[in-house]
C-alpha cells in the first residue's frame, strides 16, 4: 500500500507491506466482518508465511471455532527494522500503520472496524514493536500479545544498565566482566557484520536522536564500549517502554486495563526475561492486570512450544476476550 506519510519524510514512493490470511469463511460468507490479528516478525525475519505458519494459524482457528483476518506486516528497512515506531531515522511508520495502513487495510478487507476486534503480536523485535504499537496507541488496538520482545526496560539492556549515572560501559559490567549471551560476549556479538551488528545499529536508528551529519547517534563507541549519556537519556525517556508505561498510566491507564499479554522463556537466549521480570515489577506497582508468562526452560524460540503451542494459546486467549463481556 502507497504511504503518503512516508513517501513524504523520505521524498520518494514508499509502500508498507504485508501478507494477508483471509479466515475459511471469507468467501463463503461475503456480508460478514471479521476480527484482526496484526503480526510482526523478528529482526531478519520476513512477512511472507510458509505453509507450517499457515497451517499453524489456521488449525489454532478451527480449534477454538473463532475466525481472524491475520496481517502479517512487513518491518524491514535498509537490513533494519523499524518496529512501527515514529523514529527520527527510519521515519514515521507508527503513524502510517495507524493512520493509512490499518483503516484501508480493514476496509478492503471486510474487518471489523473497531479496536475491541483489533489485536497484535509479534516475536523478538517483533514483540517490541507490537508492545509498543499497544502502549503508544492505546484506544487502536484491543490488546497485545507480546513474545520474547527486545528489551522493555532499559536497566537491562541484554546486560548493561542504559539509565546509570554515571554511564556504565556497554561491554563491561562494573566489576570489569564482560557482559555474555549464552553463546558469546555482548562485544562479539555486536562485531558479528552477519547479524548482530546489524541489530545494534537498527537499535541506533529507532531510538536515537539524528545527529549535526544527519545520520542517527551511537550510542556507544564500538571499540571502547563508552556509552553516551546523552543519547542513553534520550533513549530512555522516549522509548523504555517501562518508563514510558509509568509516564504515561495516570492518562492510559484505563485505556489499556486487560491489554497487555507477555510470553518469554525464563531462559531466553538474549536475557530478554530480565527486562520483563522488571517490567513485571513496575505493572505490579501500577495495580496493572497485565498477563505476563514466564515459560519454563524455554528459549527465544523454544517459547513457542508453551502449553502445547502458542500461536494456539493466543488464538485462544483473544476469542476468549472476545467473548467476554465489554
Amino acid at each position: 500500500m502507497h504511504s503518503d506519510v512516508l513517501s513524504a519524510f523520505f521524498g520518494h514512493e514508499v509502500k508498507i507491506s504485508a501478507d494477508i490470511l483471509l479466515p475459511d469463511d471469507y468467501y463463503k460468507q461475503p456480508d460478514r466482518r471479521f476480527p484482526t490479528i496484526y503480526f510482526v516478525h523478528a529482526f531478519d525475519g520476513t512477512h511472507q508465511i510458509d505453509e507450517r505458519q499457515e497451517a499453524d494459524w489456521q488449525r489454532a482457528q478451527r480449534q477454538v471455532k473463532s475466525e481472524f483476518i491475520l496481517v502479517f506486516l512487513d518491518a524491514n528497512i535498509n537490513g533494519g527494522h523499524h518496529v512501527f515506531a515514529d523514529s527520527q531515522n527510519y521515519g514515521p511508520w507508527g503513524t502510517a500503520l495507524v493512520t493509512e495502513f490499518i483503516p484501508k487495510t480493514e476496509g478492503f478487507f471486510r474487518a471489523i472496524p473497531d479496536a475491541r476486534y483489533r489485536f497484535v503480536s509479534g516475536h523478538s523485535s517483533g514483540g517490541w514493536s507490537s508492545l509498543w504499537l499497544q502502549v503508544s496507541h492505546p484506544d487502536v488496538f484491543g490488546g497485545v500479545w507480546s513474545i520474547s520482545p527486545d528489551p522493555v526496560d532499559f536497566h537491562d539492556f541484554t546486560g548493561p544498565d542504559l539509565t546509570h549515572d554515571p554511564p556504565q560501559n556497554f561491554y563491561r559490567d562494573p566489576g570489569g566482566h564482560e557482559y555474555r549471551m549464552p553463546y558469546d560476549s555482548l562485544r562479539h556479538l555486536v562485531h558479528d557484520a552477519r547479524w548482530g551488528g546489524q541489530q545494534f545499529d537498527s537499535f541506533e536508528e529507532v531510538f536515537s536522536p539524528k545527529g549535526a551529519d544527519g545520520k542517527a547517534k551511537e550510542l556507544f563507541d564500538r571499540k571502547t564500549g563508552a556509552i553516551d549519556p546523552a543519547v542513553a537519556r534520550y533513549w530512555e525517556e522516549h522509548w523504555d517502554i517501562d518508563r514510558v508505561l509509568a509516564d504515561r498510566w495516570p492518562h492510559d491507564g484505563a485505556l489499556l486495563r486487560g491489554k497487555i499479554h507477555v510470553f518469554v522463556g525464563d531462559a531466553d537466549s538474549f536475557g530478554l526475561d530480565r527486562p520483563v521480570r522488571r517490567m513485571q515489577a513496575e505493572l505490579k506497582t501500577l495495580n496493572a492486570d497485565a498477563q505476563i508468562t514466564f515459560v519454563r526452560g524455554a528459549d527465544h524460540w523454544s517459547v513457542y512450544n508453551y502449553n502445547g503451542g502458542l500461536v494456539q494459546e493466543i488464538v485462544s486467549e483473544i476469542a476468549r476476550q472476545m467473548a467476554a463481556p465489554h
